[in-house]
């Protein structure tokens, strides 16, 4: 079995200790070894869940992994379309993402086709206007034009 070693926080620490005082785990490699299994089950599951790959695509995006972060992203929207009740609240978080990385890498165009299939669901939106509305006076104010 491999062995891993870990660098934790004095509060994370203090917080396990209590845990174990409280009789929820035998000692620091049990309760480890549980949290970790939890983890990887959470991240082995993202599939499922739209809401957590907009977290994790956020937290790609802080990251620096705009890519990461992408694929986060448009696996979210698709997971969202095929439903036959859709959370517009989560669909418009998970475009407005989703504009604000291709941004970040450069792709204009793809953001602003992104945003008119949004409008399509929700046509009456201000927030998706609002960025169509940005990304068209920027393209015409931009040298390239």
């Amino acid at each position: 079995m491999p062995k891993v070693t870990a660098d934790i926080p004095n509060e994370l620490s203090r917080q396990i200790d209590r845990i174990i005082r409280d009789g929820w785990f035998p000692d620091q490699e049990t309760v480890l070894r549980e949290a970790l299994a939890h983890f990887v089950e959470a991240k082995s599951f993202l599939g499922d869940s739209p809401r957590m790959l907009h977290r994790f695509a956020a937290d790609a995006l802080n990251d620096s992994k705009p890519e990461v972060a992408l694929k986060f992203v448009s696996r979210a929207v698709s997971l969202l379309a095929g439903r036959d009740v859709t959370d517009f609240t989560l669909y418009q978080s998970l475009i407005e993402l989703r504009v604000q990385i291709l941004l970040v890498l450069g792709r204009d165009n793809d953001a602003l086709s992104s945003l008119e299939e949004a409008r399509e669901m929700l046509p009456n939106n201000p927030s998706i206007l609002k960025w169509i509305e940005k990304l068209n006076r920027q393209r015409l104010t931009s040298p390239e034009s």
